[in-house]
């Protein structure tokens, strides 16, 4: 019989899943996934005999085998970034600031961050006992970032500080870094196709891996791609699974068709 090549050529959906005590989580894509690759290692142990003269190798095996992933993620999302800098995603709903309290002294050419972004209908206001408001001509504000810089002050008559500030502003997400008590174990699910091979679909199943903190955290890029997150994951022995069963305890690829 004829040998059969095949080729291989990926492209594909990383999906993960978090263990929980109950269970695993959902499965969510990561987004552009641009690399996935895995490689396998293991301890190698040997012994020389000690009759020739020549302490030749005549055993060798290996021990401790084990599975590292490596990715690289394009989806700059508060979920992914928590996952893999052991941080606490959260969400924050819309709202309105009535009384927020700028920093004393304020002169023209400072800069000041509001407590939230996404500013909407900005008022400023002095302390006086008959509040004055600071009209727009006297600061420059960028409302995504709730970044302002004072421009200028009023000379006649002359503010007084602090000032106030009232705004509304958008719901926004955030994760804190770093502030997780653990990192999750997750599942793996990748889930490709084989463009050497006319489109072949392809699944890499891996059960149990520890995600590694984040390699590199690109935030100003130049040249022609987009930035990336090089994340990296270890694979642990699933003993939920039975070691003689037919899915393994690591891991397994499947070639559908």
């Amino acid at each position: 019989m004829a040998q059969v090549e095949t080729y291989y050529y990926g492209q594909g959906k990383l999906k993960l899943a978090i263990h929980t005590a109950a269970g695993l989580t959902p499965w969510r894509w990561l987004g552009d996934v641009s690399a996935l690759s895995g490689a396998m290692e293991e301890e190698s142990m040997s012994h020389r005999e000690s009759y020739s003269g020549k302490k030749v190798k005549v055993r060798e095996w290996g021990i401790s085998p084990s599975l590292n992933m490596t990715a690289t993620l394009h989806s700059l999302d508060v979920d992914n970034v928590a996952l893999f800098s052991q941080g606490t995603a959260s969400t924050a709903a819309a709202g309105t600031v009535t009384g927020e309290l700028l920093p004393a002294g304020l002169e023209a050419g400072d800069q000041v961050v509001l407590a939230n972004p996404g500013v909407s209908d900005l008022v400023i206001t002095d302390s006086a006992g008959t509040p004055v408001t600071l009209t727009e001509d006297h600061y420059l504000l960028e409302p995504a970032f709730g970044a302002l810089e004072i421009l200028s002050l009023p000379t006649s008559p002359a503010p007084t500080q602090p000032f106030i500030a009232a705004y509304e502003y958008m719901a926004s997400k955030q994760v804190t870094l770093l502030s997780a008590a653990k990192r999750s174990n997750v599942a793996l699910r990748y889930e490709g196709i084989n463009l050497a091979e006319d489109g072949a679909p392809i699944i890499v199943e891996i059960y149990k891996l520890s995600p590694g903190l984040l390699q590199e955290l690109s935030l100003i890029t130049d040249g022609n791609d987009v930035a990336g997150m090089p994340v990296s994951f270890s694979a642990l022995l699933d003993t939920s699974k039975p070691a003689n069963g037919p899915l393994g305890q690591f891991g397994r690829i499947i070639q559908v068709g």
